[in-house]
């Protein structure tokens, strides 16, 4: 489903209202369409729009959208599922590719990392629903774009934040940015701080960003840089018996080692359109990342690290009534692991020492057709090719793991069509195939040599959809049914608590159904002391086994777990001259955690309230706002995210259960330079 709900505040005027744009582009799709227009399913929203206060993550965010589903074991622990896609990985985002403007946040081995990015540093999220591997390559679940911020007026502007709630968490930031008609800077710092619910769940967490652009006669010059440095305990999941009498509590073996990961992270690129002749425009993107992680657990600690290259270079062509894509990107990161002996958290003698080198590569060739004004075909075809290479430095036990393996070629098409049968309303129809490649640890054996049988789990997407705007584009609304057929399933055998490797299992379906309203009382521009709107998403989706075996048993027709039937986010505000009230409501639906659907985690709900005054300090350019909350109003006892599949070493109950943060009482201010 194509949704897309872009929310803007009015400052000055007597204004603080949250009102509906009638129709906006976006970069995540190939030509940057109208959203209007857009055939694929699609989800879009800026940060400060949404007015999240208390948010040291992108969760609550990204959890607006119908049809996603993110998980949050802790702020450093988050599991995104699109679709019911990604669902299966343990403890975070797999089987997606995301992007921070044109710079992957996916390493080589699949795992997208969202959470550690501080919203102050996006301006917009955009989310592209369901198999699109003709527009990125890899990612069977979707595509997550997050765009620096840009100003909307030129001149220099600033704003300096400071949120403080309960368990002493803490969140600060200096943000500003500058703009003229040639150039473009935004950047800023933020720090956030909590000593956690949980025992041993301190977290601390640096963000630094900087974007810049240069707009030429024939040449836009971007460059973009991000950088962060994080701290945080791990408290794990606790079984059925602590979560319900102590979630408070840390799992026994984390808390005895005083269980923790840290990393610096530094990731940048560059990126040059150029206009050449006759409609043509050339893009070049070149991209880099380090990641210097350490993860001490009660089974052993990881110290590893890893850095990449590549490049991103297509040419693109419009004409009147079509447009033409075609490219290539190429990715080559490095990446070292050591595993070492715990000491009661403390390292060890050196068990295992390896390299890794993935590389992959996509070329790419995209249409986009428009016959008439009100007809709009798309298609595209992405051909992939990715490479594992693994060298054993030192191995305890003397295994040599080294070898190394080549997929075969990928071919994954696209088609979307996209009719406007009657004024501002929209319907649209898509087919697209998708596939996400096995990781190195997937394809390694118990044994230690590679499974060169492994296939990448592959997936049809397809979906009806229809949008518009209603009463004058104040009201819009999405509708949207699809089914994605997956093939060769590729599940997580877990062999012991530090152990895992991985299996194709068979096929599964996903369906679902998508609804999206968003509406306020005055439309943009209609100047008035009071203001009111709200907001709806919700999913409903059944997520089964087609044919599905792992050690022998059928789970054929079973529901796949970890996927919420339902889930419904809404959000009410008033706002009356400076003065703003919101309700934020989210119904999570039941979910099975196993395969066997022996274990079935019930539904719940959860309220947050907020309200913020802005105050215009005088005829100078200075404002500031106070605004203050309560998070879980009705302190509900939840799990945040479920452990799918969780083991049973020694005797010991499974531990599937991670839980949500209790009721929580925030205030802040932010001072404002315009």
């Amino acid at each position: 489903m194509l949704s897309v709900c872009l929310m803007v505040h009015l400052h000055g005027q007597g204004l603080s209202d949250t009102i509906v744009l009638d129709d906006v582009t976006v970069s995540v799709l190939p030509f940057g369409e109208s959203s209007l227009k857009a055939t694929g399913g699609l989800f879009a929203v800026k940060p400060d729009d949404m007015d999240l206060k208390f948010a040291l993550t992108s969760t609550d965010l990204i959890n607006m959208a119908p049809g996603i589903y993110m998980a949050s074991g802790s702020y450093n622990t988050n599991r995104l599922v699109i679709r019911g896609v990604g669902s299966r990985t343990p403890y975070n985002s797999n089987r997606i590719r995301a992007y921070l403007d044109d710079i992957p946040l996916t390493s080589g081995d699949g795992v997208s990392t969202l959470e550690d990015l501080d919203l102050s540093g996006i301006g917009q999220l955009e989310i592209l629903k369901g198999p699109s591997s003709a527009l990125y390559g890899s990612g069977l679940g979707g595509i997550v774009r997050l765009n620096s911020p840009y100003p909307r007026k030129d001149g220099f502007s600033a704003a300096m934040t400071s949120e403080f709630g309960s368990f002493n968490t803490l969140r600060a930031g200096l943000n500003a940015m500058y703009k003229n008609q040639r150039f473009v800077a935004t950047g800023g710092i933020t720090t956030s701080l909590s000593e956690g619910y949980r025992e041993n769940s301190n977290y601390s967490r640096t963000n630094l960003f900087l974007n810049c652009r240069y707009f030429g006669n024939r040449n836009t010059i971007s460059f973009t840089l991000s950088l962060v440095d994080l701290f945080a305990r791990i408290p794990s999941s606790l079984n059925k018996t602590d979560f319900e009498s102590q979630p408070w509590k840390a799992a026994p073996n984390w808390l005895e080692v005083r269980g923790f990961e840290e990393y610096s992270k530094l990731l940048g690129g560059v990126k040059i359109e150029s206009a050449l002749r006759n409609g043509v425009t050339n893009h070049l993107v070149l991209f880099t990342s380090y990641t210097d992680p350490y993860e001490s657990r009660p089974f052993n600690i990881l110290d590893d690290r890893s850095a990449n290259l590549g490049f991103r270079e297509y040419l693109q062509f419009e004409r009147k009534r079509w447009s033409f894509r075609a490219g290539l990107e190429y990715f080559h990161e490095w990446y070292r692991w050591k595993i070492y002996e715990t000491e009661n958290g403390s390292r060890g003698l050196l068990q295992s020492d390896q390299n890794e080198t993935r590389k992959y590569a996509n070329a790419f060739a995209l249409v986009q057709w428009r016959p008439t004004g009100r007809l709009l075909i798309d298609g595209g075809i992405n051909l992939h090719l990715l490479h594992y290479e693994l060298q054993t430095n030192f191995q305890a036990d003397s295994t040599d793991q080294s070898g190394s393996y080549s997929y075969p070629l990928v071919v994954s098409p696209r088609i979307g069509i996209s009719f406007n049968h009657h004024t501002d309303h929209y319907l649209y129809a898509s087919a697209g195939h998708g596939f996400s490649a096995p990781s190195l640890e997937e394809t390694l054996l118990p044994e230690g040599i590679i499974n060169t049988e492994l296939k990448p789990e592959t997936g049809w997407n397809l979906e009806l959809g229809h949008r518009g705007l209603l009463a004058g584009g104040r009201i819009r609304y999405e509708a949207a049914l699809y089914t994605i057929f997956l093939n060769n399933l590729l599940v997580t055998e877990r062999i012991t608590e530090e152990i895992f490797t991985g299996a194709n299992a068979g096929k599964a379906r996903n369906t679902g159904l998508e609804l999206w309203v968003t509406g306020t009382l005055y439309p943009a521009g209609k100047e008035t002391r009071f203001n009111a709107g709200a907001t709806l998403g919700y999913y409903l989706s059944d997520n089964r086994f087609t044919d599905f075996q792992d050690d022998g048993i059928d789970y054929g027709g079973k529901k796949l777990p970890g996927i919420p039937f339902q889930k419904l986010n809404s959000a009410i505000f008033f706002s009356r001259d400076r003065f703003t009230l919101k309700l934020h409501h989210q119904f999570t639906g039941g979910q099975w955690m196993n395969d066997a659907n022996a274990d079935r985690y019930g539904s719940y709900q959860i309220l947050h309230l907020q309200a913020a005054w802005d105050l215009k300090l005088g005829p100078g350019p200075f404002s500031m706002e106070f605004n203050g909350g309560v998070r879980n109003v009705t302190n509900a006892q939840y799990a945040s995210m479920i452990l799918v599949n969780a083991p049973s070493f020694g005797g010991n109950a499974p531990r599937y259960y991670y839980p949500g943060l209790p009721r929580q009482f925030h205030l802040g201010i932010t001072l404002r330079f315009q």
